[in-house]
């Protein structure tokens, strides 16, 4: 929760910073809710044709593992997205966009059986690109967000909290894809050229 709460510290010292455009798209993605995550985002035009996205997120789930146990943990997630706008008109940073995108994601992970408990944190970090596009509504304020991408996760390790036993899954294929996938819903601060 402590590098969620430096997250959005972040997000909001970047908010106020005067050097980037006027426009300031605060969106969140409803859709992560069903897969028991919440993401929010916030994306700083930095020129007529270019946005950058900043992305903390939170997530908590259960895993079964191979012993058929329930781990429950939780993950805080922290993304930076670049995004080029192909065709932006005067409403601002809309249209379709092409770009590249970061992801990190940290937590732990926690079963508590009858007279144990067994403990490991999860580390990953993906990298890729995107495709999607903005639809900016006529009062100019309310957007709409969509998209996906591809990528790699080039971290993905499993370590109890001592360090002495770890899980490395970046070499398994189909476990180190990364594929995001977001419909998000948002509000315009500032925005035109």
């Amino acid at each position: 929760m402590k590098q969620f709460a430096i997250a959005l510290f972040a997000l909001f010292c970047v908010a106020s910073s005067s050097n980037l455009n006027a426009q300031v798209d605060v969106k969140i993605n409803p859709i992560g809710l069903l897969f028991s995550n919440l993401n929010v985002a916030a994306e700083f035009g930095v020129s007529d044709n270019f946005g950058v996205e900043v992305a903390p997120g939170f997530g908590w789930n259960r895993l079964n593992l191979l012993n058929d146990n329930d781990y429950s943990g939780s993950v805080v997630r922290v993304g930076v997205n670049g995004r080029y706008y192909l065709n932006p008109n005067d409403k601002g940073l809309n249209g379709f966009y092409i770009g590249g995108y970061t992801r990190y994601a940290g937590g732990t992970y926690t079963y508590k059986g009858d007279t144990e408990t067994d403990k490991f944190n999860s580390t990953r970090f993906a990298l890729g690109f995107l495709v999607g596009g903005k639809i900016v509504a006529r009062n100019e304020k309310l957007i709409f967000d969509f998209g996906t991408g591809f990528g790699r996760a080039l971290v993905y390790k499993f370590t109890d909290p001592n360090g002495s036993d770890e899980v490395d899954l970046s070499d398994i294929p189909f476990a180190n894809w990364d594929i995001p996938f977001y419909l998000s819903i948002g509000y315009r601060f500032g925005g035109g050229k």
